[in-house]
């Protein structure tokens, strides 16, 4: 039944894509795009089996600990339905006849808590959801997310075409065809809806002043807070740059996004002076503080089991909650997530795959730094949109992580828009003049 039932859903989102205009792309089929939706399907599939059959631990595979605990929330609809809809809507939920079903939920509760949403219960409650169409049948989640990561994909490559037209094959690849992007972003985890809401929170920004955009993009924009809340904040900036230089007149880009980032910074660093939310430095070193016992194996699991100690862990520098510290952790923290692992930690086929990538991409930036345009024809606005999100995502990153299979998988949101501010730098013309002139 599982089958059949996977099968019918490929065969009705394949429907879609080749129907629904969002995913005509100019200069690439829609048979481009099934084949990508298919090959993201297998590539589920190929995680399942590695967290079902090399990594056993069904209570600490991120795969299994949200779908495992959403079945816990979807029994409830059996049982007492208004408990169900209160913990599937979050509206008054939060109360000790709610214990019970919490307790049976892998990573329900954070080990250290703090004032920002826990956004483990979004993945848990969309995966709830789910079970109406699934009928409890995993594979049948892989497919669901991998058609919405597909459809945020294909919203992120939509925000750059316009840019990049006489790049369209390289984008499509860098956007789609990423093997992390691939295969981290098609399992049933946080990845793959992230791409979702913040494709289409990026795509539907530039069009806030049409009422439809208005509405896809406020909705993208509290399901992108909700799924990975530091993503959120780490797009922001960039999308108010971005929109401030496309919608007014006047060249000083420079200026307007150093006004940007420094209002913002301001505001983000003193928010816990004027409002009750806590100050982002204490939550970054608190999120150190759990990563850190997650990596001495002081963790346990849902079963009050210890978390084993993870194969690849790398000492960081300890996060105070002041700015000093902040600064002086930056550049390890961004060479760590940019560069791990190195090549003497490639002790795993997924570590060695990570290594290979990490290859590929700095021979990447290389090849565009060496065949750079003309500065006076890059689109900055966009390079400088991307890189500001990429290294405030790498530096949260590196900063709170010292698992480096960890940093390998959450830095697989920032990884497009990184080859993408390269790709806006890079001039085609000079590589096939140049390779002319070799091959005469």
């Amino acid at each position: 039944m599982e089958i059949i039932l996977s099968l019918a859903y490929t065969a009705f989102f394949i429907f879609i894509i080749c129907k629904m205009n969002f995913f005509a792309l100019e200069g690439i089929s829609k048979r481009s795009l099934t084949l990508i939706f298919l090959l993201k399907i297998a590539c589920g599939t190929a995680l399942w089996a590695i967290y079902t059959f090399y990594y056993t631990n069904r209570a600490t595979a991120d795969i299994y600990k949200y779908f495992d605990a959403s079945k816990v929330m979807f029994d409830t609809l059996k049982t007492n339905p208004i408990h169900f809809l209160k913990m599937l809507s979050g509206i008054g939920n939060n109360t000790p006849e709610f214990l019970p079903y919490y307790d049976k939920m892998n990573y329900w509760s954070r080990q250290i808590e703090s004032s920002i949403y826990n956004d483990s219960h979004t993945i848990i409650r969309f995966n709830t959801l789910l079970r109406f169409f699934s009928l409890g049948y995993y594979h049948v989640h892989t497919v669901f997310i991998c058609f919405f990561s597909l459809t945020g994909l294909t919203a992120i490559y939509k925000t750059f075409y316009p840019v990049l037209k006489d790049k369209k094959h390289e984008l499509f690849t860098v956007v789609f065809l990423l093997p992390s992007v691939l295969f981290w972003g098609s399992g049933v985890l946080k990845e793959g809806l992230i791409f979702f809401t913040l494709g289409m929170f990026i795509y539907f920004f530039g069009q806030l002043f049409k009422t439809k955009a208005i509405i896809i993009c406020l909705l993208a924009g509290l399901l992108l807070a909700l799924s990975k809340f530091y993503v959120w904040i780490t797009i922001m900036p960039g999308l108010l740059f971005l929109l401030w230089v496309n919608k007014s007149l006047g060249i000083h880009k420079a200026l307007k996004f150093i006004t940007v980032f420094a209002l913002l910074g301001f505001l983000g660093l003193n928010i816990d002076k004027f409002t009750s939310i806590q100050n982002p430095l204490v939550t970054l070193s608190q999120k150190q503080i759990e990563f850190n016992k997650l990596a001495n194996g002081t963790v346990t699991d849902a079963f009050n089991k210890a978390i084993p100690v993870p194969g690849s862990v790398t000492k960081i520098n300890t996060l105070e909650p002041t700015l000093s510290s902040l600064i002086a952790n930056s550049p390890t923290a961004f060479v760590n997530t940019l560069f791990r692992p190195f090549p003497w930690e490639l002790n795993s086929p997924m570590m060695l795959l990570a290594g290979i990538e990490n290859i590929l991409i700095l021979l990447f930036i290389i090849i565009c730094i060496l065949f750079i345009k003309p500065l006076s024809q890059i689109p900055w606005e966009y390079v400088l949109f991307c890189l500001s999100f990429v290294v405030i995502q790498f530096l949260i990153i590196g900063i709170t992580t010292p698992i480096i299979g960890a940093i390998v998988r959450y830095k697989v949101p920032a990884l497009p828009f990184l080859l993408i501010a390269f790709l806006l730098i890079l001039d085609k013309e000079k590589i096939l003049k140049t390779i002319y002139r070799i091959k005469k």
